[in-house]
């Protein structure tokens, strides 16, 4: 059985098995039957070297070094005299899953909370195809780009606004923007098993943005029929007074709004609360807000600025 042109494993393994195990007495074969023979364990299995198990896996063992070190695909055995790594032949299964997983671009964070069992992978895929659209829009939009850079960022508005109450499902974690969607697809997955319904775009809310070491994330989503209190994975979210700009040219572009809001801030000298807002919108636009302190809004609006 062939799939994507390419032989799976177990073919694999029996064609190197044919080719170099073939009754020959040259001494070119018994180099390459002492090479690709693999250690004999109890009960007969049979363990490759991690130099065999990559090249029959069509990995390089830098690879299967970097997959060992972050518990994606451990060794099932270490010779203790020669310290030679030794793979069994079950485990090319999950070294095929890791590589599919790696091909639709997941990291081997997102690759081993699936192998854990801490995220669903259905999720997480369809989590994926929307950071790949977005990326997609982006490359086109870059694309087609002219000689615009330096008007950039005219067009934004910034203006005043409450950030409107709701009460969330959070997850705290300090996470890089590629792993952000882990995060959010963990709350989607919650909110189902949970029974809530979602009841608008997800968030992240930046805090301790003001001190030295206290700077923390919370990813947020949403939702209805949830407890009133909050508890250890619910909050409810609200700001009175934030200086707030609609960006829409994309994700990876939003520093571009948090530094249009900071100049703006001390433009109009109101003293910031040291926290900020990014909802993340369908439409792939993102709604950026910093709340300002009650005293700095006070004199603001006294000031009528």
């Amino acid at each position: 059985m062939r799939s994507g042109g390419k032989l799976l494993p177990q073919r694999r393994i029996q064609k190197v098995r044919r080719l170099f195990f073939i009754q020959d007495t040259s001494p070119a074969h018994w180099f390459y039957k002492s090479l690709w023979q693999g250690k004999k364990k109890k009960g007969g299995a049979i363990m490759y070297t991690r130099g065999q198990f990559a090249v029959i896996g069509k990995v390089g063992r830098k690879a299967l070094r970097i997959y060992d070190e972050e518990g994606l695909l451990v060794p099932a055995s270490v010779d203790g005299q020669n310290g030679y790594h030794y793979y069994s032949e079950e485990q090319l299964a999950l070294l095929e899953k890791i590589k599919s997983l790696r091909k639709i671009g997941l990291s081997l964070y997102e690759i081993k909370q699936v192998l854990d069992g801490k995220a669903n992978e259905e999720n997480l895929i369809k989590s994926k195809i929307r950071e790949m659209d977005l990326h997609l829009k982006e490359v086109k939009e870059f694309a087609f780009s002219d000689k615009k850079n330096k008007d950039e960022g005219k067009d934004l508005q910034v203006d005043i606004r409450q950030l409107k109450k709701c009460r969330c499902l959070y997850l705290a974690e300090n996470v890089e923007l590629e792993n952000l969607g882990m995060s959010v697809g963990k709350l989607y997955e919650k909110a189902s098993h949970q029974g809530m319904e979602v009841a608008g775009s997800h968030f992240v809310i930046y805090q301790g943005l003001l001190q030295e070491d206290g700077f923390s994330m919370k990813s947020c989503l949403p939702v209805k029929k949830c407890n009133t209190e909050d508890t250890e994975d619910t909050i409810e979210v609200f700001e009175e007074s934030c200086i707030h700009i609609k960006f829409t040219e994309g994700f990876s572009k939003v520093a571009k709004a948090h530094v249009l809001l900071k100049e703006y801030a001390e433009s109009k000298k109101i003293a910031l609360a040291g926290k900020a807002y990014e909802v993340y919108n369908k439409d792939m636009s993102v709604d950026v807000y910093y709340p300002v302190t009650i005293g700095a809004w006070e004199e603001f609006k006294n000031d009528g600025r």
